[in-house]
């Protein structure tokens, strides 16, 4: 499905039933699985039931395989890879395995996805102290963190895509400066990995979740956690289970006693995955390195592109203006003269899916929406 220069995207279309009725503009909220992924998964309930489950350490070892995949796509080593539920479980183990004290600070945005604020103000019972700073409209500099960085920050939380304007954050500059400063940086990538590139070989980020059920077009329950060897090196596991011993795959005669603990990251995933959902991501997984990161970034900066002039042609005002590399592939708009939700589901009963955030219409195209999709909303934009 792809040439020597371009993936076919009229042909990966067909992976993604829904686009036979629906213009899907709406991965920030759920991504489609692709065909591969559904037949990913009925595979391993059919292999189930044929093997009475009896080959399920072979199951680990595909997980081992995916961990790689993840790696390729982000930059960063299998080992550094981790299986989590959800991003905010995922959180959880870093926030809970840093050793706060009184007086200690996060900083974060105003405007950033609930987990990413729920969870540090949660932790003013030890007495540590929450900073949001305003959200920018524009492009987000680097200083605007910097500057506010003080003796007591230990943690910097940030997405990497902002869900609810679509603003990028400056990681590449703004994570060896932390570094250097000795302050913490976690990263909530939901909003990118998938659809954007990211390459953290070249950005000292300590500690990185994603969700795979929007860009990476996974069901729910596929997530994963990067942690690298010098955050492992401190980060205790807040969940033990029987495969908190680095010996665990000798499943006959599981070690009795106190755990030898394993290097890698899989040391916070706790017991037994979900094994059926990240098949399915590996499908995506695929998807995704067959056609190239960097094209598909391409092919959807400029989809995002083409709905920031739609919208603004019909009425809408932006709620960022930043576009290229403050820009990403999120854009969100109010319209002043017309009731945000009447919108939507108007949008919706002609079967445009996209969603309202905070009182704007949001439109996130993934490289499978085409120019017909487009046309699809203006259509309805211009009624």
């Amino acid at each position: 499905m792809t040439t020597a220069h371009e993936p076919d995207w009229s042909a990966l279309r067909e992976l993604f039933p829904v686009l036979n009725s629906w213009a899907h503009l709406n991965s920030a909220a759920f991504g489609p699985i692709p065909t591969t992924g559904v037949q990913a998964i009925q595979d391993h309930f059919r292999t189930r039931d044929e093997s009475a489950a009896l080959d399920f350490p072979t199951w680990f070892d595909r997980l081992d395989r995916i961990r790689g995949k993840i790696a390729r796509l982000i930059g960063a080593e299998a080992d550094d890879i981790g299986f989590c539920p959800s991003a905010g479980a995922g959180l959880a183990w870093l926030l809970r395995g840093i050793d706060w004290r009184a007086g200690d600070e996060v900083i974060g945005f105003q405007h950033e996805f609930p987990n990413n604020q729920y969870a540090p103000r949660l932790l003013d019972s030890e007495g540590v102290r929450f900073r949001a700073l305003p959200t920018p409209a524009d492009i987000l500099q680097p200083d605007l963190i910097l500057d506010a960085v003080g003796p007591r920050t230990r943690l910097v939380l940030i997405s990497s895509v902002n869900y609810s304007n679509g603003l990028r954050a400056p990681l590449a500059s703004l994570a060896p400066v932390l570094r250097r400063k000795g302050v913490l940086l976690c990263v909530d990538a939901t909003q990118t990995v998938g659809a954007l590139s990211l390459d953290l070989s070249s950005t000292p980020v300590d500690f990185l979740v994603a969700h795979g059920y929007k860009w990476l077009m996974a069901p729910a329950g596929a997530g994963f956690v990067y942690v690298p060897s010098a955050t492992r090196a401190w980060l205790a596991p807040s969940i033990v289970s029987w495969r908190s011993h680095r010996a665990w795959r000798d499943f006959e005669s599981l070690h009795h006693g106190r755990p030898e603990l394993p290097q890698d990251a899989s040391i916070y995933e706790g017991g037994v995955q979900s094994f059926a959902p990240l098949f399915a991501l590996e499908a995506s997984l695929d998807l995704i390195l067959d056609c190239g990161k960097e094209s598909i970034e391409r092919r959807v900066l400029g989809l995002a592109q083409q709905c920031r002039q739609i919208l603004t042609a019909h009425g809408g005002v932006l709620s960022s203006r930043a576009d290229g590399v403050g820009g990403s592939q999120i854009v969100t708009a109010a319209f002043p003269r017309l009731d945000g939700a009447a919108l939507r589901r108007r949008l919706e009963a002609e079967r445009v899916a996209v969603s309202l955030r905070q009182g704007n219409l949001r439109v996130s195209p993934h490289f499978f929406n085409n120019d017909a999709d487009l046309g699809r909303l203006a259509a309805v934009l211009a009624c």
